[in-house]
C-alpha cells in the first residue's frame, strides 16, 4: 500500500511537470511599480514581496520598485504586497484580454495614525482552512510577551496575565488542555516546524506513567516537557511580522500535527533601528532590531535581539526565568529565485535557587538550554504552462539542555540497586556470595557485575542529579505549484514531499552513586541511561492537493481536496483532507465545510522508552547491630517497554459554517466543529505489562563459624509488578461552536466593534484497561489484580465565553484605546462512570491468568478487598458561576519615533469566590488579579 500510494503521488507530480512543458505560453502579462510615501515624496520600494494568487507566483520588486508577471491565463487574480513596516495590500484584478496591463500600488506605513487600525485577529478567506491571521499591529497593541498571549485574540480563549515563570505550550479548540493536544499543535517558523520530538529529558515514566520534568514540576525544566508541545516562552514575539493560526482542516502540505498549526512569519527586509522596552510586575523585556541593505547585489539583512527576565513572585526572588534570542535574516533575489536565510541563537534558563528559609528540604534546581536554528527557504518562479513555481524549505536546529535538581529527602526509605541485568540477585556488598543452609548459592550474578550491589536508602539523604540532552532536528521540504486559469474557472495543484529527522545525543540522567532521585516506588529505583543510545526518528511525507474554483449557477464554488501519506520508522498513515465553500447568496451568504484526517508521529520517548526495573527484596537485616549480619538480598528483573504495536495517532476533523455579510460591511462567521482522536499517545498498562513474578523470601536460621547469617527459603510465592508502556489508548473528542462578528469602524464615533467567542466541550478517556492492585491483609503479595473495562471513566469539560473588543482611535494624534470585556458564562466538569465499582475481570495471584469477576465474588470476604471505595460525590458536576472581566489597552504615537503603550487587565479587580460543589466550605477564586504593564518603542 505504501509503495502504491507513493507511486500514485509521484506519478501525479511527474505527469503534471511533463504536461506543463507541452502547454503553450499565455499571452497576458502584468507589471507595475510599488512605491511608498516618505516625507511627502513618493519613492520606489525595493524588495517588497508581490504574491499573485491563486497562481502562487512570487516576485520581489527591484531597486526601481518594479515587478512583473508574464505568460498568465485570463481570469481573476489577487495581488498581495507585503513589506516590513507597511500595511499589506490585497487587490483583486481581472484579466480578460491578451497584452500587458499595468498595476501600480502605493504602500502605507503601518502606524496608529491610520484611519482603521487592525488590532484583532482576521478571518481566513472562504474555501480555505478555518484560520485567524494576527498582524504586527495587533501584536504591538496587545503588548504580548509570548505566543500564548497572542492566542488570546482567538475565539474561545480565556484572557490571562502575562507570565514566563513556567513552561507554556499551546492547545487549540479544547476545553481542557492536554499533553496530546499541545503535542499535535505544530508551530511553523518561516516555513519549517519547530520540533519537540527528540525531547527525552525526564525521569522514568515506567512506574508512574508520567513523564515528569527533571525538577518534578514545570519550573526549572530546561524548556519543554517531553511528549507535549514546545515551550513557546523561547519564541520572541517582537521579531514576528504576522501569525496565522489554523484551527480547522489544514492543507495536506502540513504534516506531523493533529490539533492545528501556528504559522509564524518573521521580520525581514529594511527597518529603522527599533528599540522596545516592556515592563510589568513579573516581566522585563528588551528588544532591538535593524534591517538594512547590504548592497544592491547582496540583498537585505535584518538583525534582532531579545532579552526577557521573569520573576513570578516578588516574595520568591530565588525563582526566575531568563531568555535571550539573537536572529539574523538575509533576503536575496537570484533572478527568478527569491530566497530567505536565517540563523537564530537561543538561550533560556530556569533558576530556582535555595530558599534559605526552607530548612527542611533545601530545594535547588535549574535548567539551561542553548542552541541554534538555521533556516533557508526560497521560491523559484518557473511559469511554464501549468508549472508555476517551486518552493524549498530547509532547516536544522540543535539544542543543548542541562538541568539539575538537589534537595534533602525525608521519609525516603526504599530499595536502591545498581543491578541492570535481568534475573540476577545481589547483596549489599558488591561481589559477595550468599548461600543457604544446604550450601546452595542464593546470589546470582556474572563477572561483569562484581561492582554492583543493592541496598536500602536512608530515611533522609541529600541528592543531586543532572540531566543532559542534545536535541537535533533536520527538516526539508519541496513543494511544486501547478496552476491553470480560465475565464470562470481555475485549478491549482500542490504536490511535494517533506522529510524530518529527530534525535537526542545527550548523556541523560546522571547522579551520585547511592543518592538517586527519590523513588516513586518502593520496589523500583532509578537507573542512568544515555539518550544517545536511542536511534533517530525519521519521517517522510508525500502529498498532493487540488484546489478548484468555478462559477456554478452564477455563484462561486471553492473546493480543495488533498491526500497525504506519511511513513515514520516503518509506521504509515493516510490523511485525506477537504475544504469546500459555496456562495448561497453572492457576496452575502457563504456555506462552507470540511473533513480531514491529521496525523502526528510518535516522539522519541514513545518509540524508545527506557526499560522498567523491578527490584525484589528477598532478605533484609540492614538494621542488625553488627556488620556481619547487615545483609540485603535483592533480585532484579528488567522489562523492555517498547511497543511493537504502536501506530501513528490520527485525529478526525469535521466542521461546517456560514459567513454572512450585511450591507457589505458587517461580517458574521459561525463555525461548528467536531474532532475525534481514538488512538492518541499515553503511557498505560496492558495485560502483558502486569507481570506475575516469582517472589522468594528468606529468613535467618543461625550464623556460621564466621558469624555470617545462615538463610533458608521461608516463602516461595508470586507477586504482581505493574509498569507502563507507550500506547495508542488516549481518546479525546472536542466539539464546539465558534463565532466572530466584525461590525467594522463607525466613522462618526471613530470606534470599531469586534465580538468573538466559543462554546466548547471536551471528553477524554482511555481505551485501555484499568488495572488496580489493592492490598490483601495489609500486603500486595497475595493480591489479585482488578481489571476494569476500557473507558471506565469519561472526563468531561465544558465552557462558554464571549469577548467584545471596542477600539477607539484618533488618527490625527496616533491614539488607540481598546476596551476588552470577556464574559465567562460558565466552566464545568463532570465524570461519567462505566462499571467503576465492579471489575469485569481479574488476574489471579494463584495462576497469573485472567478470569471473569462475578457479583458473587464481590460479596465474598476473600475478594471484597479488590473493590475500591467510591464516593458518591464523584457524580457531582462542578460548575463555576458567570464572571465578567475588563481589560484596557492604550497605545499612543509621539511624533514619528516614539510609541508608548499601556495595559491594565481586570481593571476592577473582580475576583469572586466560587463555592465548591464537592467540598463543603471550600472556595476557589475566579478571574486573574488586576495586572498592568508599560511599553516604549523607539524608531531611530
Amino acid at each position: 500500500m505504501r509503495r502504491i500510494i507513493s507511486l500514485v503521488l509521484l506519478s501525479l507530480l511527474t505527469s503534471q511537470a511533463l504536461f506543463a512543458q507541452k502547454m503553450s505560453k499565455g499571452t497576458i502579462s502584468i507589471d507595475g511599480y510599488v512605491s511608498a510615501s516618505n516625507e511627502g515624496k513618493t519613492i520606489p520600494v525595493e524588495y517588497a514581496a508581490v504574491i499573485l494568487n491563486p497562481a502562487g507566483l512570487y516576485a520581489m520588486t527591484d531597486k526601481n520598485g518594479r515587478y512583473d508577471f508574464r505568460d498568465l491565463d485570463p481570469g481573476d487574480y489577487t495581488i498581495s504586497i507585503q513589506l516590513i513596516g507597511y500595511e499589506n495590500v490585497d487587490s483583486t484584478i481581472v484579466l480578460r484580454r491578451s497584452g500587458k496591463s499595468e498595476f501600480n500600488f502605493t504602500l502605507v506605513e503601518s502606524s496608529f495614525r491610520l484611519k482603521e487600525v487592525n488590532v484583532v485577529a482576521s478571518r481566513s478567506k472562504a474555501g480555505d482552512a478555518t484560520a485567524s491571521i494576527i498582524s504586527r499591529q495587533a501584536i504591538d497593541h496587545s503588548q504580548t510577551s509570548s505566543l500564548q498571549d497572542i492566542m488570546q485574540l482567538l475565539p474561545g480563549v480565556e484572557l490571562t496575565n502575562p507570565d514566563l515563570s513556567s513552561t507554556q505550550s499551546l492547545s487549540l479548540r479544547t476545553a481542557a488542555s492536554t499533553a496530546m493536544n499541545s503535542l499535535g499543535t505544530s508551530i511553523i517558523i518561516d516555513g519549517a516546524p519547530v520540533s519537540n520530538n527528540a525531547n527525552m529529558e525526564s525521569l522514568s515514566s515506567s512506574i508512574t506513567g508520567v513523564s515528569s520534568t527533571i525538577a518534578g514540576s514545570s519550573v526549572s525544566s530546561a524548556g519543554s516537557i517531553p511528549n507535549s508541545g514546545i515551550d513557546v516562552r523561547s519564541i520572541s514575539t517582537d521579531n514576528i511580522e504576522s501569525v496565522e493560526v489554523i484551527r480547522g482542516i489544514p492543507s495536506v502540505q502540513y504534516g506531523d500535527l493533529t490539533s492545528g498549526a501556528v504559522i509564524i512569519n518573521s521580520k525581514a527586509g529594511i527597518e529603522p533601528l527599533t528599540v522596545r522596552i516592556k515592563t510589568n510586575p513579573k516581566i522585563f523585556q528588551g528588544y532591538i532590531s535593524k534591517g538594512f541593505r547590504i548592497s544592491d547585489k547582496a540583498g537585505d539583512m535584518h538583525i534582532s535581539g531579545d532579552y526577557a527576565y521573569s520573576n513570578a513572585k516578588t516574595t520568591e526572588a530565588y525563582a526566575y526565568y531568563q531568555r535571550f534570542n539573537l536572529k539574523g535574516m538575509w533576503t536575496k533575489r537570484y533572478g527568478d529565485l527569491n530566497s530567505s536565510t536565517s540563523l537564530e541563537l537561543k538561550y533560556g534558563k530556569d533558576t530556582r535557587n535555595r530558599n534559605h528559609d526552607d530548612l527542611s528540604n533545601s530545594v535547588s534546581s535549574g535548567g539551561t538550554n542553548i542552541g541554534y536554528r538555521f533556516n533557508t527557504n526560497g521560491t523559484w518562479n518557473i511559469n511554464k504552462g501549468w508549472l508555476k513555481s517551486l518552493r524549498y524549505d530547509l532547516s536544522n536546529s540543535y539544542t543543548y539542555k542541562e538541568s539539575f535538581h538537589e534537595q534533602d529527602y525525608v521519609n525516603a526509605v526504599s530499595i536502591y540497586s545498581t543491578n541492570m541485568t535481568d534475573g540476577t540477585t545481589l547483596s549489599n556488598t558488591a561481589g559477595r556470595h550468599i548461600f543457604d543452609s544446604a550450601g546452595n548459592e542464593i546470589t546470582r550474578f556474572n563477572a561483569s557485575q562484581n561492582n554492583e550491589y543493592a541496598t536500602y536508602l536512608p530515611f533522609t539523604y541529600f541528592s543531586h542529579y543532572d540531566f543532559y540532552g542534545k536535541e537535533l532536528n533536520t527538516y526539508a521540504k519541496v513543494t511544486v505549484n501547478f496552476f491553470k486559469n480560465w475565464s470562470k474557472m481555475s485549478n491549482k495543484i500542490l504536490a511535494g514531499t517533506d522529510f524530518q529527522s529527530d534525535g537526542n545525543l545527550g548523556a541523560g540522567l546522571l547522579f551520585t552513586e547511592g543518592a538517586p532521585p527519590k523513588n516513586t516506588s518502593s520496589e523500583s529505583s532509578y537507573r542512568e541511561r544515555r539518550l544517545s543510545d536511542a536511534p533517530f526518528v525519521n519521517q517522510i511525507g508525500i502529498f498532493a492537493e487540488d484546489s478548484f474554483k468555478a462559477d456554478v449557477l452564477g455563484r462561486t464554488f471553492n473546493l480543495s481536496a488533498g491526500l497525504r501519506f506519511d511513513e515514520v520508522n516503518s509506521l504509515t498513515a493516510l490523511s485525506p483532507r477537504i475544504n469546500a465553500s459555496y456562495d448561497i447568496l453572492p457576496k452575502v451568504l457563504t456555506l462552507r465545510g470540511g473533513y480531514g484526517v491529521t496525523a502526528k508521529a510518535p516522539t522519541s520517548s514513545f518509540f524508545y522508552p527506557e526499560k522498567a526495573y523491578y527490584d525484589q527484596t528477598n532478605y533484609n537485616s540492614l538494621e542488625a547491630p553488627d556488620d556481619k549480619n547487615k545483609l540485603l538480598l535483592a533480585t532484579t528483573y528488567v522489562f523492555d517497554r517498547e511497543n511493537d504495536d504502536l501506530e501513528i495517532a490520527l485525529n478526525r476533523k469535521v466542521e461546517i459554517g456560514i459567513d454572512l455579510t450585511i450591507a457589505k460591511k458587517y461580517r458574521l462567521a459561525v463555525t461548528y466543529y467536531n474532532e475525534l482522536m481514538e488512538n492518541g499517545y499515553e503511557m498505560g498498562n496492558t495485560f502483558s505489562s502486569i507481570q506475575w513474578m516469582p517472589y522468594k523470601y528468606y529468613s535467618q536460621t543461625g550464623t556460621d563459624a564466621g558469624g555470617n547469617p545462615i538463610l533458608e527459603l521461608s516463602r516461595d510465592t508470586h507477586k504482581f509488578f505493574k509498569y507502563y508502556v507507550p500506547m495508542n489508548t488516549s481518546y479525546e473528542k472536542n466539539t464546539g461552536v465558534e463565532w466572530e462578528l466584525n461590525l467594522g469602524r463607525f466613522d462618526a464615533i471613530r470606534t470599531s466593534f469586534y465580538l468573538n467567542g466559543a462554546w466548547m466541550h471536551t471528553m477524554n478517556t482511555t481505551n485501555g484497561y484499568t488495572f488496580d492492585i489493592n492490598s490483601y491483609n495489609g500486603s500486595t503479595v497475595n493480591s489479585n489484580v482488578s481489571v476494569y473495562d476500557p473507558q471506565m471513566r469519561k472526563y468531561n469539560y465544558e465552557k462558554a465565553l464571549t469577548t467584545l473588543r471596542i477600539t477607539h482611535n484618533i488618527p490625527s494624534i496616533g491614539f488607540v484605546v481598546t476596551l476588552t470585556s470577556q464574559l465567562n458564562l460558565y466552566a464545568k466538569n463532570w465524570t461519567n462512570y462505566n462499571n467503576d465499582v465492579l471489575p469485569q475481570q481479574y488476574i489471579s495471584n494463584e495462576d497469573g491468568q485472567v478470569h471473569p469477576f462475578t457479583q458473587e465474588m464481590s460479596e465474598s470476604s476473600d475478594y471484597r478487598y479488590m473493590l475500591d471505595q467510591r464516593s458518591e460525590s464523584r457524580f457531582i458536576t462542578e460548575k463555576t458561576k458567570t464572571t465578567l472581566v475588563f481589560n484596557l489597552n492604550v497605545s499612543k504615537e509621539i511624533k514619528d519615533f516614539l510609541t508608548a503603550s499601556f495595559f491594565v487587565n481586570n481593571i476592577f479587580n473582580s475576583r469572586p469566590l466560587d463555592p465548591s460543589e464537592v467540598t463543603s466550605g471550600s472556595y476557589s477564586e475566579l478571574n486573574n488579579p488586576i495586572y498592568f504593564g508599560f511599553e516604549l518603542k523607539l524608531n531611530l
